[in-house]
């Protein structure tokens, strides 16, 4: 589980260097400061925010640009944890998502419940907290600098140590060395009263996601966006944090109005190499997402803990059925059984980036059983964007558009993957025509010296 940085046997790209020379435009986002917006400057996006995900600027930059309205359906197929769908919701737009993993779904379904009484809400988070401090006060926490006494404080002898009751619920995917002993134990508390407080009220989804949302924050994982391990941390004001989501959440859910609260906004936990299961043909306008880059992420690393603390994935098995679901990104999650690039095995652009991958590892002397699977991740990869792109053009109204905002990668050896221009010649193979690449961004990395380009590739369903 832990991230291990190697450095890099090549830090040179010719095809950098052309593109570069050949720019002529500049990029819709400049990040040249090195610092790209986050969806935790943002209300009803900042309840979750996944490392991997986007700025809700993308999907309002298409939405207008597209001049999407009311009377349009947008469609999310790799929806993460809801930006498009939020930023559709907002402008009064109809939205459906789709994505493969479970917490995300769930989390999204949170983030788009906006048709609740915010007075009750507040109520109940302040009886939550209540309840929550006085369960904190019946543990002993060994260790702990001494506390003003409260209301809710009893006697040492009749309170029991923390650690047998950490012992008692940590799942065993969920090491101390990734979430400490103390933080773990507050965490479980509060999650123990939300469970016995509000076991069948509706509101309890926000009381969940907020505590979800701490997980990593409290955790001793960071990503930058790799996994990694840092100092353990002995403890945390866990419940503070969880007060302040809370908070957050009730000031967003106020600043909305009646029709703001209407707007349909359907979320499904499934396939995006499946989307005409959950979306009806030609019933879309717009086809607005993010799907995984070919950089060799794998997803569901990056919500591991929020899976395993709120149990949608207790084991490896469990892991297995979300990351079957996924397109294929990570050499982490490649099976026997794969066959995607069957659909595109003659295409030469594909051809020649696995062919140049392999010449690379073969010069290298490439043995670990990872480097061995990387031309048929990339392979996979746009295989099953090929199906998605054949969804895709299902789904959507003739004129309707496909805008998929994607990273190119150096994530094989060095070799330059154009995803923007082979996803085009895909998507012109399914039949889609007038192709646009616009620059978004451009992406700074830390292993070399070029900036990747994340371009916007956009495809048109022909009348």
């Amino acid at each position: 589980m832990p991230f291990t940085y190697h450095q890099p046997t090549r830090t040179e790209c010719t095809i950098c260097e052309k593109l570069h020379t050949a720019d002529r435009g500049e990029p819709i986002i400049d990040t040249s400061n090195g610092k790209a917006s986050s969806a935790n400057n943002f209300p009803f996006h900042n309840w979750y925010n996944f490392v991997l995900g986007y700025s809700p600027e993308f999907p309002r930059f298409m939405l207008e640009r597209e001049q999407i309205n009311p009377t349009d359906l947008v469609v999310d197929p790799f929806m993460g944890s809801g930006t498009t769908l939020i930023c559709c919701k907002l402008l009064g737009i109809p939205s459906k998502g789709i994505d493969a993993n479970d917490f995300m779904a769930d989390a999204a379904r949170t983030k788009l419940r906006w048709d609740v009484d915010t007075r009750r809400l507040g109520k109940v988070r302040d009886e939550v907290l209540k309840e929550v401090e006085y369960e904190y006060s019946t543990f002993r926490w060994a260790g702990e600098a001494p506390q003003q006494r409260t209301l809710f404080d009893v006697f040492e002898e009749e309170q029991q140590p923390y650690l047998p009751y950490v012992q008692s619920r940590r799942p065993a995917m969920l090491l101390p060395k990734y979430l400490s002993d103390k933080p773990f134990a507050r965490a479980s508390i509060i999650k123990d009263v939300i469970q016995r407080k509000l076991v069948n009220d509706p509101m309890r989804t926000y009381f969940d996601l907020a505590l979800d949302s701490i997980i990593v924050p409290i955790s001793n994982i960071r990503y930058g966006p790799g996994f990694g391990v840092v100092a353990p941390r002995d403890d945390v004001d866990v419940l503070g944090l969880f007060a302040i989501k809370l908070q957050r959440m009730i000031r967003d859910l106020e600043s909305v109005n009646a029709e703001q609260r209407a707007v349909p906004a359907e979320v499904a936990l499934g396939d995006a190499r499946c989307l005409s299961t959950y979306v009806e043909p030609n019933s879309t306008a717009l086809i607005l997402t993010s799907p995984p880059y070919p950089g060799d992420h794998e997803y569901t690393k990056h919500t591991r803990l929020e899976l395993i603390f709120r149990g949608y994935a207790r084991n490896m098995d469990e892991f297995k059925i979300i990351k079957r679901r996924m397109l294929r990104a990570s050499t982490t999650n490649l099976y026997n059984d794969d066959h995607e690039r069957e659909s595109i095995s003659d295409l030469e652009s594909v051809q020649a980036v696995t062919s140049l991958i392999h010449e690379r590892l073969v010069h290298d002397g490439a043995t670990s059983g990872f480097e061995k699977l990387y031309t048929k991740l990339v392979w996979e990869y746009f295989g099953g964007m090929y199906r998605v792109l054949q969804e895709s053009w299902t789904t959507l109204n003739p004129g309707g558009k496909v805008a998929l905002l994607v990273s190119d990668s150096h994530a094989f050896k060095m070799v330059h993957l154009q995803t923007a221009k082979i996803l085009q010649e895909i998507g012109e193979r399914v039949g889609f025509v007038c192709p646009e690449v616009v620059l978004w961004q451009f992406k700074v990395s830390t292993s070399h010296t070029y900036n990747l380009r994340e371009n916007i590739l956009l495809l048109t369903k022909p009348f």
